[in-house]
């Protein structure tokens, strides 16, 4: 919906703080940001957390507060670029945990190698983006960023499914 209202976006070639040229789309990262932590929480609660379930919170906590960081200052701005970096590694790092975490919840195999995958995935194009740009961007960095941030998106889908759908007892 932002896109839609910036001339010339480019998913791309465009930062995703592009579209941070929107007030709807700056209260979106808050919101989201937000909204994992309270998740997070939630998810840990009433089972044996430990350092996984601590570690998994404070990531998100982290991807919460970077979030906020991104959506409340405009892009460019040092806090606007540190609340980036905190969004992206503390979303991917609780990514993993969950994943890894998600073995008390009786999570399947499948779910928890998708989940160290996706997060792994994230960080390893974060780390293209930051190598790749020091130099110039020879990558397109939309394309390269959204390889960063897309894999919490698509992880947290994956476990809101994985959370609403019926288990079948095994008799």
């Amino acid at each position: 919906v932002s896109a839609t209202g910036v001339d010339g976006y480019s998913y791309l070639a465009d930062y995703i703080s592009g579209l941070g040229v929107s007030g709807l789309m700056n209260r979106a990262f808050m919101v989201h940001g937000a909204l994992f932590l309270v998740g997070a929480i939630l998810a840990t609660r009433g089972v044996p957390a430990g350092w996984i379930g601590r570690a998994f919170v404070i990531s998100a906590a982290l991807n919460a507060l970077g979030n906020i960081g991104v959506g409340g200052f405009q892009s460019g701005a040092t806090a606007h670029v540190v609340g980036a970096g905190l969004a992206i590694i503390g979303g991917n790092v609780a990514v993993v945990l969950g994943g890894l975490g998600s073995r008390s919840l009786g999570a399947p195999r499948m779910f928890r190698a998708v989940s160290v995958a996706l997060g792994a995935f994230g960080l390893v194009c974060l780390a293209v983006l930051v190598v790749d740009g020091a130099d110039g961007a020879t990558l397109p960095v939309g394309l390269v960023e959204r390889g960063a941030v897309y894999p919490i998106i698509a992880w947290e889908v994956m476990a809101g499914v994985a959370l609403l759908w019926p288990r079948r007892s095994v008799a």
